[in-house]
């Protein structure tokens, strides 16, 4: 029987570390948007307040601790790049949240940023070095909580706005892969198969679709059609 091993990595080299730079950095960058995302979801619905605080109080721990990551490894995050690749998606929930729109900012943060996330940090775990590894596998676990609050929000209110939930899906997943066009190189010298990470990107957004009310060819024509439109200009 063939045992798997991890890839050997050297954290040390000029191209891990410039890599590793502006990986950080997104990370970073994306939690901290997490923790500002869900204090507007604080506000914007009340009746989750103190929930949703809980959680943006995840996110703003898993900043620090991502922060460290990077100190650990003695890497300045490139937050600057990393913050202007995150400037749509922002841009697109405040604005939402201004207009009275709730569906759009659940379904950026709660389920594309979070199945982005947990798909990043699951493709990750392997080659991460020792120290990053132990904080990434418990920020997963908080993150399957914020996309749980998402899903369960969104199906309890699957039938007022299907319709909403699908076409924020499709206008806002090729904005976030533009990012993963910018991560790409950098994804592949830190040891990330980015086609891996897309595909099980794909795979949490499709179940998370399919648990709030969309049928299996629904779901093929919202999420699957749209990233591979996405793909094919990468």
């Amino acid at each position: 029987m063939t045992v798997s091993t991890a890839p050997t990595i050297d954290y040390s080299t000029e191209a891990y570390r410039k890599a590793y730079a502006l990986i950080n950095g997104v990370v970073i960058m994306g939690e901290n948007h997490a923790d500002h995302h869900f204090r507007l979801l604080a506000d914007a619905i009340p009746a989750d307040r103190e929930e949703l605080l809980a959680l943006a109080a995840m996110e703003a721990r898993h900043a620090r601790e991502f922060v460290g990551c990077g100190r650990n490894l003695r890497v300045q995050a490139d937050i600057p790049l990393a913050r202007k690749l995150f400037q749509p998606l922002h841009d697109s929930l405040t604005s939402a949240l201004e207009q009275g729109d709730l569906v759009r900012p659940l379904v950026i943060q709660c389920l594309i940023i979070e199945c982005f996330a947990i798909a990043a940090y699951h493709c990750y775990l392997p080659v991460a070095d020792p120290y990053a590894k132990g904080i990434t596998t418990w920020v997963i676990d908080d993150e399957h909580l914020h996309l749980n609050y998402g899903e369960q929000w969104l199906q309890r209110n699957f039938s007022s706005y299907r319709e909403e939930i699908a076409e924020a899906c499709r206008r806002e997943l090729p904005t976030t892969l533009t990012i993963l066009q910018e991560l790409w190189s950098d994804l592949e010298a830190i040891g990330i198969a980015p086609e891996a990470l897309v595909a099980e990107f794909n795979c949490l957004l499709n179940d998370s679709l399919g648990a709030i009310g969309f049928q299996p060819k629904e779901v093929m024509a919202i999420s699957t059609s749209a990233v591979a439109r996405a793909l094919a200009h990468l």
